[in-house]
């Protein structure tokens, strides 16, 4: 539990506060990075205090750097959100098809509006909770394709991950947001997933600083608002785990 818990409610609520104000300023369209152009539905579920780094293509900077001039069959979005990531890969072609798994019906709800709002009529297929059993909804053979499976479910990843899972998708790439610090044996699980993709080439990824000294709506920020803008507002270092198939 937090110490001051008061103090950390207002600078989320102002979080979303400056957030909100750039992301009205440009029209929920976003200005840079891979997903430019794609338009951010007004209605939001999850990260309200992240529309404006996704706005400037700072949000999860890592991920991004990742998958930008990359392409893939599909991509398996377990933890889908609100669909930041399947529309604005499908938009910019990076993806032939995104599956996006979310267990929350405003989620659900907020996916299919939005890749409404950005003309994604087709391409896109939504399910709900992922679990072990997940690649069974899939149509056949799209285990065996080139596809980017990325993963942030809180904590899910320690149980979806099986070994079996994870031959199955033997020609994918994993990104995998790891919450170790969830568990009071958090080091144990995240080691022990670590070691299951013993046929891959892993690399741990972590946050890193974010690059906002070219983004002109940041610099005329003054240094506090700077900052909470281009924060994720995380508990801890972000971290995730990327296997690549050798």
């Amino acid at each position: 539990m937090s110490k001051y818990p008061l103090l950390k409610f207002f600078v989320k609520e102002y979080r979303k506060k400056i957030s909100r104000q750039l992301f009205d300023n440009a029209e929920g369209k976003i200005k840079r990075g891979p997903f430019t152009n794609m338009s951010l539905g007004s209605k939001i579920h999850w990260g309200k205090a992240d529309v404006a780094s996704k706005i400037f293509g700072l949000y999860e900077s890592e991920v991004l750097d990742i998958i930008e001039h990359k392409k893939y069959d599909s991509l398996i979005n377990l933890g889908a959100a609100d669909g930041y990531y399947p529309i604005g890969m499908l938009m910019h072609n990076m993806v032939k098809h995104a599956y996006c798994f979310e267990e929350n019906p405003l989620g659900k709800k907020y996916i299919n509006e939005n890749a409404k709002l950005n003309n994604i009529n087709k391409g896109i297929s939504i399910y709900g909770r992922a679990d072990e059993q997940f690649y069974k909804q899939l149509p056949e053979n799209t285990t065996k394709e080139n596809n980017l499976i990325l993963c942030d479910i809180e904590g899910g990843e320690f149980d979806v991950f099986t070994p079996d899972i994870i031959q199955t998708f033997n020609q994918s790439t994993f990104i995998i947001e790891i919450h170790d610090f969830k568990f009071d044996d958090g080091t144990m699980k995240r080691q022990a997933l670590i070691e299951k993709f013993n046929d891959f080439d892993v690399e741990l990824i972590l946050s890193k600083p974010k690059q906002w000294s070219d983004i002109p709506e940041i610099t005329s920020l003054n240094d506090n608002d700077r900052a909470l803008v281009c924060s994720e507002g995380r508990r801890v270092l972000g971290e995730w785990l990327l296997a690549t198939p050798r």
